[in-house]
């Protein structure tokens, strides 16, 4: 059993707590040979007992805390241009228009099944830095937290890459806890996330002389049920397609493609989102 030379620290006001869970741990360990996950809890239960030491050793000597700043570069969109004559097929977006954030990002290619915490694979932002280096998200974009034992393991807050290319846990006592051998890389991405804004109208086809079109509102990557909506649009009587703003002239359809010209966007004002 390989115990990390790293620990996660338990915050001295939980260290009773902590130790009648550790001891609830030990019965359960011993007594209950059906556990699948009995090696791992036994180092579990390792790593607890020398985080008590470590605990009493923070009290003394105090912590450092990340620095909770991060350069992010906003990018509004609108495609196609206004004036464009663009020709889109069944399923394609006829308009897109909204910001997405650029700022860094973490990388891990796969899952890590740590002694004291499991790190999803996915893609984790940046939300500070500590001496230079960089720190993200215990949370990936897909939604996925950084696996603990509550009760036994001091909470997760961030990650980061040391210079061993390992991907460090830091817990909420903001000492570096476990750190994990990785696959991984940091770089700049576009992406869609909880500050992100999008607005789309869909091609969807025809039946006879009226087309279909799809209004779809995108926020953190997600489509709002209560922003989608279908609207058909009949072309005997007009060859203009306004919604929420946006209009566009047809210019020629059938059932698996529809040729226009864009007239206007949905805004031109990102400040009255």
């Amino acid at each position: 059993m390989v115990i990390p030379n790293r620990l996660p620290v338990i915050p001295i006001k939980q260290l009773s707590t902590y130790m009648i869970s550790i001891s609830a741990l030990v019965q359960l360990v011993v007594y209950d040979d059906s556990i699948n996950n009995k090696k791992k809890l036994e180092s579990i239960l390792s790593v607890c007992r020398l985080s008590i030491i470590t605990a009493i050793g923070v009290l003394a000597t105090g912590c450092s805390t990340i620095d909770y700043h991060v350069d992010a570069k906003t990018d509004f969109f609108s495609k196609p241009p206004v004036g464009d004559v663009v020709e889109a097929y069944v399923g394609d977006y006829m308009i897109d228009q909204g910001k997405a954030t650029t700022m860094e990002y973490l990388t891990i290619n796969h899952f890590i099944d740590g002694v004291a915490y499991d790190i999803p694979k996915g893609l984790y932002a940046r939300i500070g830095s500590y001496k230079g280096t960089p720190y993200f998200a215990a949370t990936n974009s897909s939604g996925q937290a950084i696996g603990y034992v509550a009760g036994l393991i001091d909470r997760p807050i961030a990650l980061h890459a040391n210079d061993k290319g390992e991907i460090c846990v830091t817990s909420q006592s903001y000492q570096q806890a476990s750190c994990y051998p990785a696959s991984y890389k940091i770089d700049y991405r576009t992406v869609t996330n909880s500050q992100s804004f999008q607005q789309t109208l869909i091609y969807n086809g025809s039946v006879g002389n009226k087309i279909n079109i799809s209004y779809r509102e995108f926020s953190d990557g997600t489509a709002r049920n209560a922003f989608t909506n279908n609207v058909e649009y009949d072309m005997d009587k007009s060859n203009l397609i306004s919604y929420k703003g946006a209009q566009l002239k047809v210019l020629n359809y059938d059932n698996t493609s529809i040729k226009f010209k864009v007239l206007k966007h949905f805004r031109s004002d990102f400040s009255l989102q």
